[in-house]
């Protein structure tokens, strides 16, 4: 398994870096120092090793992120997306060669449509537990208003977070703390206007 982890882990710094179409075979191999028929044992092809790196990058990505739920339904729920919004800022901070990835193939999903399935697989996972965060942010208004918020707010918290991350790799980096706080604020007072 540690072939496998090594594989994983330079073809993430690679693609991140290089972008997936110009990371060869030979810079993984020379990179993650794994010989080639271990490589393809464990992931058949290039796309096999993207489709690892969008998985693992997703699993570690999301639990960062649902360890916010565990006191949400102490919080008010303008704090709770606040905690929200601050821990998926941490997690961005912490898996900036996934976050690449994934932004890249987002922007450029017609030219590796295998990686698009991947990309929106990520998306419907990040919908979901912003979902699942709203609603238990929102219950003690009632589960039907909580379910409109999620699938209404959703989209604009998963935006914002896209957003977050463009916004720190550009050279006209936000204050993440004061965005935080904003972007709470607005999507609360969005979940407000909800009936």
């Amino acid at each position: 398994m540690q072939a496998r982890a090594d594989v994983l882990r330079a073809a993430e710094e690679l693609m991140a870096a290089k972008g997936y179409w110009s990371t060869t075979m030979a810079d993984l191999i020379r990179v993650s120092g794994v010989p080639s028929s271990s490589i393809y044992w464990h992931f058949s092809s290039k796309s096999g090793v993207l489709a690892a790196v969008m998985a693992q990058g997703a699993t570690s990505f999301f639990s960062s992120i649902t360890e916010a739920d565990l006191e949400v339904s102490q919080l008010e729920p303008r704090e709770s997306i606040e905690r929200m919004l601050r821990q998926s800022a941490t997690a961005m901070a912490d898996n900036p060669s996934f976050m690449i990835l994934y932004i890249t193939f987002l922007l450029h999903k017609e030219e590796e449509p295998a990686a698009m399935e991947h990309v929106s697989e990520v998306r419907k996972q990040a919908l979901e537990v912003i979902r699942a965060h709203l609603r238990k942010s929102y219950a003690h208004w009632g589960a039907e208003r909580a379910q409109r918020i999620a699938d209404r707010v959703a989209p604009l918290a998963l935006s914002t977070f896209d957003g977050f991350f463009i916004s720190q790799q550009s050279s006209d980096a936000i204050d993440i703390d004061v965005a935080v706080k904003d972007v709470a604020t607005a999507i609360h007072s969005v979940a407000e206007s909800i009936a």
